[in-house]
């Protein structure tokens, strides 16, 4: 009996990966629900969250809309974008999925601190600005219709909308973390 037990284990875990790697698709059609994000808690906490909602237009290829917020406790700073993206996905016939991306977004950033900022920002103040993100990533399925994704990405802009410690930056660079949902 504990040698069947074991037959059966041992098949069921060598067939398990294959079945489930065979399941990774994203035809045409395909919508995808996103979130990511990042935190630094403690004293100085500077949180991020990102969500996103697409459509496959091709196999492997994706077009939707993002929203993300950031806010920080040392310059009492809050930074908001909404913009469109693209990214394309390399299907192959393991369970992770490479991608790159892009997206332009129109942002924003308000800030109130009682010392100033380092460089000619002042006390407070409100900045807007076009944003362009380039992102490169990998998601990992953990079942057809859910992936966790890790993802690097670098955002430009016309105008200082980004925190980097006390100064604020027209560029900024993220390492996010998150999931995705097929249906």
């Amino acid at each position: 009996m504990k040698k069947n037990a074991l037959s059966l284990l041992v098949a069921l875990s060598v067939l398990a990966p294959v079945a489930a790697q065979a399941a990774v698709q994203l035809p045409a059609g395909t919508q995808e629900l996103g979130v990511q994000g990042n935190a630094k808690l403690g004293s100085g906490w500077d949180l991020n969250l990102n969500g996103s909602y697409g459509t496959f237009v091709k196999d492997n290829w994706e077009v939707g809309g993002t929203a993300s917020v950031r806010a920080q406790d040392k310059n009492d700073a809050i930074s908001g974008k909404l913009g469109v993206f693209t990214e394309y996905n390399f299907v192959n016939s393991t369970n992770w999925v490479p991608y790159v991306g892009a997206a332009t977004e129109l942002a924003g950033l308000s800030y109130d601190e009682v010392n100033g900022s380092n460089g000619d920002l002042g006390k407070d103040g409100d900045s807007w600005a076009l944003n362009i993100k380039l992102a490169a990533g990998v998601k990992y399925f953990i079942n057809p219709n859910v992936a966790l994704t890790a993802e690097a990405n670098y955002n430009i802009a016309t105008d200082d909308i980004d925190f980097d410690g006390d100064k604020a930056k027209d560029s900024l660079t993220n390492i996010v973390f998150g999931t995705r949902f097929y249906f």
